[in-house]
């Protein structure tokens, strides 16, 4: 019993195991993809919002580059008339720290500072650059060309101001209208206020790193700026991380696990990335600078997990349920087995006498069935043998009553006589329908199904048309056949000489007084199937609104013509009777094409 009770509980309990596994993994799988690009996602935003801080200092550096200083304006003395002009430009840019023209010397001669209050000071203490790392560094800027320089702390006098304020400075070459280059011009961008931007509204740790691995910002607001203050203790990433030293560097590498930790990486090129901008795409300017700052993010195991743990918890909650029920499901089951196994034993003997009982009624059943389908066949054949008198004779006694009525208006002999060849022809037709028929009522009485027989398509159609012989006369009417498919079918002649008959009195009583008629009558293969056509130029149907009543009984669909709405109908039933088919394609005023189909016969 106990063995029997494993069995069942592991049968059941493993599927739902493995399945639990699989979501784990897919749940653990689907949260890191989601994690990266939603980082990757974030990376890029402050990446963009770096570069687009930095495009209006690019535009500006390039106007006063261009602005037409002359060499009197790098004196001292007599460049007092510029204030208004470029205080304007610096109040309106409230980023910029400063701007200032240094001469060819290294040294100021124009200085604008903006106050911690905001408030846009020139300067009369005027300072020597020519020691300072970003003069050396553009002392050979040709025209038009900028530079950017990496971002620092600003020092006054040689001195990191307090509190400290990093900035990036941008730097242009001034030439007078002669070509000779004057000195250059110099803006202090504070980056204060986006270094802000990208701390701000960060869930997990970001870093921002300058070429060296150096941190310019980082969760430990003590590392920032540490390779450029003095005294502090200065570790580089790259030292705190040898690790990920050589993944990182990659350039193809945008994330990475390492010991369980995940770390999502973006590059920052200012000269590729700069190099969109206008100025730079369409080489008004070329840009000089060796900035590459890399965008970390940092997602320790622990924050990683954090957000699988309430998953995960529903998963193993689902599993104790699981394998509470199914330990009473196989108990339950494993102590019915025995009970199950005699059951079924004298279900067996049951079984066996009801098949017994089963057959016999079958038996009976099949007899009864075939009694129903003789007469349900039976009374189908009556009703269509009915439908076939009364529908079929109607054309030639038609044809008969219109002689008859030309016979009695003859003014002699003669004109009479003309008429007697087509009551013959008429005779002839409805003494061979009345064989026809005669034949039917013969198989009905003895009892068999409709006769199949070899019918060659051109006579039949020939004794078909002389039915209608006094209106097909008419020159306004024409009839075109071509057979030359094939002319021969395995079918019922007398369905088929109906069928045919019906087609042709539509296409004769719907024919379009307009113009003159065409009927075309034709065979074709599709799909190895044999496909009679009839096909004329009459008024036409509109299918879009009757399409679903056309092959209905009693329907019809042209006011102030004759008709009962049968020939269709028998058309239909006639065919399908015998696994032959019916299509109808029409438009009004263009006419109607019939398609017969027929299926599996010679």
């Amino acid at each position: 019993m106990l063995k029997r009770l494993l069995l069942k509980f592991v049968k059941y309990y493993l599927p739902i195991l493995i399945l639990s596994v699989l979501a784990v993994l897919w749940l653990y799988k689907m949260e890191h993809k989601k994690l990266i690009s939603l980082q990757q996602d974030e990376l890029s935003n402050k990446k963009q919002l770096i570069v687009e801080l930095l495009k209006p200092m690019i535009a500006n550096l390039y106007y006063w580059e261009q602005y037409g200083f002359s060499e009197s304006d790098f004196d001292p003395d007599k460049n007092a008339y510029l204030d208004d002009r470029i205080r304007d430009f610096v109040v309106g840019m409230d980023s910029y720290s400063q701007f200032r023209l240094i001469n060819l010397s290294g040294k100021e001669v124009y200085r604008l500072n903006r106050q911690d209050d905001g408030k846009i000071v020139k300067s009369i203490a005027l300072q020597d650059k020519a020691t300072r790392d970003y003069y050396q560094t553009t002392t050979d800027l040709k025209k038009s060309q900028i530079y950017l320089s990496p971002l620092n702390l600003n020092q006054e006098n040689g001195i990191l101001e307090l509190p400290y304020k990093p900035m990036i400075r941008g730097v242009a070459p001034i030439f007078d209208a002669l070509g000779n280059k004057l000195g250059i011009v110099v803006i202090n961008f504070s980056a204060e206020r986006f270094l802000e931007l990208l701390k701000k509204d960060n869930h997990y740790s970001f870093m921002l790193l300058d070429r060296f691995g150096n941190y310019l910002v980082s969760k430990d607001s003590a590392k920032e700026f540490a390779h450029l203050i003095p005294n502090s203790r200065n570790i580089t990433f790259y030292e705190e991380y040898p690790e990920l030293v050589d993944s990182l560097s990659r350039k193809e590498t945008t994330s990475l696990f390492q010991n369980g930790d995940l770390w999502i990486k973006t590059e920052l090129d200012f000269k590729t990335e700069l190099a969109q901008t206008p100025l730079f795409r369409h080489k008004f300017a070329d840009i000089k600078t060796n900035n590459k700052w890399v965008l970390l993010k940092h997602l320790d195991s622990h924050t990683l997990n954090a957000r699988l743990k309430s998953e995960i918890f529903s998963i193993f909650l689902i599993n104790l349920l699981a394998i509470a029920v199914i330990l009473c499901l196989s108990y339950l089951e494993a102590k019915s087995d025995t009970s199950k196994k005699k059951y079924m034993q004298a279900l067996e003997v049951i079984n066996k006498e009801l098949e017994s009982k089963s057959t016999e009624l079958e038996n009976k059943n099949n007899a009864l069935v075939a009694i129903q389908n003789k007469l349900e066949l039976r009374n189908a054949q009556l009703m269509e043998y009915n439908n076939i008198v009364a529908h079929n004779l109607r054309a030639p006694t038609t044809s008969i009553s219109a002689l008859v009525s030309m016979l009695e208006e003859a003014k002699d002999y003669e004109e009479s006589k003309s008429y007697f060849p087509k009551l013959q022809k008429i005779t002839h037709a409805i003494n061979t329908l009345v064989d026809d028929l005669l034949i039917y009522v013969r198989i009905l009485n003895d009892d068999d199904q409709v006769k199949l027989e070899n019918i060659a398509l051109e006579p039949l159609l020939e004794a078909t048309l002389d039915l209608h012989v006094e209106t097909l006369d008419n020159e306004t009417i024409e009839v075109k056949t071509d057979l030359t498919a094939w002319n021969e079918i395995k079918f019922s002649r007398i369905y088929l000489q109906s069928v045919i008959q019906n087609l042709i009195s539509n296409a004769i009583k719907y024919r379009d007084p307009n113009k003159r008629s065409v009927i075309i009558i034709r065979t074709l293969w599709e799909d190895d199937k044999k496909v009679l056509v009839v096909e004329d130029n009459g008024v036409g149907v509109d299918l879009n609104r009757y399409g679903s009543d056309i092959f209905k009984l009693y329907k019809r669909f042209h006011r102030g013509l004759s008709g009962k709405g049968m020939g269709l109908f028998l058309v239909k039933t006639q065919l399908e009777s015998l696994n032959a088919n019916i299509e109808v394609n029409s438009e009004l005023g263009k006419g109607t094409t019939f398609k017969i189909i027929f299926d599996s016969y010679e």
